[in-house]
C-alpha cells in the first residue's frame, strides 16, 4: 500500500494488523481488528488481504478446498471488509452476498474485480465489478462453470485486445 506494509492475522474471532517496518524487523503492537462473524462455529480456514489507496480490504476466500460452506450449517454471508490501516476499524462490508475466490482492484483503486464462486463445485460462476467507495454492484458477467483465476497485470497499450472478447475452453 503506497510504501506501506502490512501483516494480518486471524484466529478464531480474532483479528489482528501490524504495521511492517522495512527497517525493524521486530514488530510493533497490532491493531485489533474487530468484525462480526455469521458463523464463528465455523472456523475461517482462508482469508486474503491487499491495499489499495488509503485501504486495506480483506476477504474470506470461497471455492477452494478450505470453503467452510461444505460442513457449516449457518449461512456465510462472504463479501469484502473495507478496513482503516490506521485504526484496524472496519469502515464498511461490500458485497455482503458475493462469495470472492479471487478478488483485484483496477489500477485507481476505486473499482474492485472479483470471482464469485456461488457453489462449492464452480458450476456457478461470475465476473463482479463493484465500487471501493460505496460497495455497490456495478456490473455482473456470468461465466461458464470452470475454475476461473484474476489477477492485475500491467501491459502496453499496444498489445491488449480490443473489441469483443469471449473466453475459449480447450
Amino acid at each position: 500500500m503506497r510504501d506501506s506494509f502490512y501483516l494480518y492475522s486471524y484466529h478464531r474471532s480474532d483479528g489482528q494488523l501490524w504495521k511492517v517496518n522495512s527497517q525493524n524487523a521486530t514488530l510493533g503492537r497490532p491493531l485489533k481488528v474487530s468484525f462480526s462473524d455469521a458463523a464463528p462455529e465455523c472456523e475461517i480456514h482462508d482469508e486474503k488481504m491487499f491495499g489499495v489507496g488509503n485501504r486495506i480490504f480483506l476477504y474470506e476466500a470461497f471455492g477452494d478446498k478450505g470453503d467452510r460452506r461444505s460442513g457449516c450449517k449457518a449461512p456465510i454471508p462472504g463479501g469484502v471488509l473495507s478496513m482503516d490501516p490506521e485504526t484496524g476499524e472496519v469502515l464498511r462490508r461490500l458485497a455482503n452476498g458475493v462469495h470472492f475466490n479471487s478478488l483485484v482492484p483496477n489500477s485507481d483503486g476505486k473499482e474492485l474485480y472479483g470471482i464469485d464462486v456461488r457453489h462449492l463445485n464452480w458450476d456457478s460462476i461470475g465476473l463482479v465489478r463493484l465500487d471501493t467507495e460505496t460497495g455497490r454492484v456495478l456490473s455482473k458477467k456470468e461465466l461458464t462453470p470452470d475454475v476461473w483465476f484474476i489477477d492485475l497485470v500491467s501491459m502496453p497499450r499496444n498489445i491488449v485486445p480490443h473489441g469483443e472478447l469471449e473466453a475459449v475452453h480447450d
